[in-house]
């Protein structure tokens, strides 16, 4: 049986594991995007410690943008994520 990824990226349950940050910056239409320029705080976001996947996207919370967390989870290891979204 596979271990769940999301059950597994439980930073409560892991303390002791490297940080593995996924940052997602929503664009919100335009509610986000009309006041930062997304692309730029992802850029910016990229370079924290412990980052290893910063996406901009138009609905975070859409299922596609939820689907975009879920599969980044697994893809990069993420145990821990950050969604900036109005």
């Amino acid at each position: 049986m596979s271990e769940d990824p999301i059950a597994k990226s439980h930073s409560a349950d892991f303390p002791q594991d490297e940080p593995r940050i996924g940052v997602y910056i929503c664009h919100c239409g335009s509610n986000i995007a009309g006041v930062i320029p997304p692309e730029q705080v992802v850029e910016f976001a990229g370079k924290l410690p412990g980052v290893v996947r910063a996406v901009d996207t138009m609905y975070a919370c859409a299922d596609s943008g939820q689907r975009l967390i879920k599969e980044d989870i697994a893809k990069y290891g993420l145990n821990r994520v950050v969604v900036s979204a109005d």
